[in-house]
């Protein structure tokens, strides 16, 4: 089998899929890419000899699926580009009478995101390099007991989960920013319905009446289902909470509630999925979430934020891949092997009045304790400068570990 086509089944192995289902099933595409990979390097000699091709490979693999990682989940909203080594990706705004003030929120070269006024109708984003290793027992690998596919298959998911963790840096980062409308900002002690959909329809102004709830599964549980109780007055009517002291039904100041009435589709989706997926018509994408260790007592992503984006406008996220994933190794007096693997890439915030956040602090007791300090994002994650700013290419090497972002 030549490289281009190893190439593609560790594609169809990273993603999960099959070159064609009727035939071959997703093992049958690892299985396949884990003998073609041991015949290329069956022995410390041949892996001498062809490790540049099998790094060749897994670099142009991970060039392809990373890209499709971001556009899967978050695509509709997120433009994607990929430059050449050490060239800036240009994004192009579109103007417009209601979009006057148009802010941009990104990661500088000290970790800080920064939120600086767009006068111009381009701006650059410009990437920093993220990386990791994995080591293989290389006497393991000759028996068969270790391979290339699942460290690999690790490394990729670490730099998904650190292209994530940047994007959810700088959506976090962009609610303090103080040039976003106050409007576009729901503050909520619990859930609250009226609120989130008061948001849902300032999105829904700049999307032709559509537009997404991107959500964490914390916080989607905490929205539904969705109740709806008509007003009733008169003696039969419940005294609510607040009526005065000593109030009967019949001098109640306060309408009462009659029973809540839930959304048929609600419950339908509850009892199929554990969760709702439209929300007073506007339909709901889960974020990802993970935590950060095998603990399982701190989450990977702040659950308390949810963002409604417009459907159809400008694409508020921006993300940049630049140059070619790169892998090497390095070998130990143990004769174990370290594979390295880094990648550039950065991120950016289109900021404007068209889009909306609700933070729900029910979520941020310490019930739900998550690698971020949102205080911290609040005070020092995010500069303000009143000119247009550019970042420089970082040309220093970051090597961090998988789940770092330092």
């Amino acid at each position: 089998m030549d490289k281009n086509a190893i190439r593609d089944l560790y594609i169809h192995a990273f993603k999960g899929t099959s070159p064609d289902v009727t035939q071959y099933s997703v093992k049958d595409v690892k299985d396949t890419l884990k003998e073609e990979l041991r015949a290329l390097a069956p022995d410390i000699n041949m892996y001498r000899k062809n490790k540049y091709d099998i790094f060749q490979i897994i670099q142009e693999a991970y060039d392809e699926v990373l890209p499709a990682y971001v556009g899967n989940f978050i695509g509709q909203f997120a433009e994607i580009k990929n430059v050449p080594n050490g060239q800036k990706a240009s994004f192009k705004v579109k103007r417009g009478r209601r979009r006057a003030k148009t802010f941009i929120t990104e990661v500088g070269l000290s970790g800080v995101y920064e939120a600086f006024r767009l006068d111009v109708d381009t701006f650059d984003v410009t990437a920093k390099a993220y990386g990791g290793a994995a080591y293989i027992d290389f006497e393991r690998y000759l028996t068969g007991d270790e391979d290339l596919t699942e460290p690999m298959q690790l490394l990729l998911d670490g730099l998904e989960e650190a292209i994530y963790r940047e994007l959810v840096k700088a959506l976090i980062a962009t609610v303090f920013n103080s040039n976003m409308p106050a409007a576009n900002y729901g503050l909520m002690t619990t859930f609250d319905a009226p609120e989130m959909q008061r948001l849902c329809t300032i999105a829904k102004n700049y999307g032709g009446g559509n537009a997404v709830i991107f959500a964490t599964p914390e916080f989607v549980e905490k929205m539904g289902p969705d109740a709806i109780g008509m007003p009733i007055y008169g003696p039969y009517a419940t005294i609510p909470y607040g009526s005065p002291s000593g109030t009967t039904p019949a001098q109640q100041l306060y309408p009462g509630y009659a029973t809540p009435v839930y959304s048929p589709r609600d419950i339908q989706d509850i009892a199929a999925t554990g969760y709702i997926t439209v929300f007073r018509g506007t339909p709901i994408v889960q974020l990802p979430q993970a935590f950060t260790d095998e603990n399982n007592d701190t989450y990977q992503v702040p659950p308390s934020f949810a963002y409604i984006f417009p459907a159809g406008d400008q694409k508020i996220i921006k993300v940049v891949f630049e140059g070619n994933t790169q892998i090497d190794d390095w070998k130990h007096r143990d004769r174990s092997m370290e594979i390295e693997v880094y990648k550039k890439f950065g991120v950016a915030i289109l900021t404007t009045n068209n889009w909306c956040v609700a933070r729900n602090l029910e979520l941020e007791t310490p019930e739900y304790p998550t690698m971020y300090d949102i205080t911290d994002l609040a005070n020092n994650g995010v500069t303000f400068n009143n000119h247009p700013h550019k970042v420089g290419v970082d040309n220093n090497k970051y090597k961090v570990n998988p789940g770092s972002d330092k």
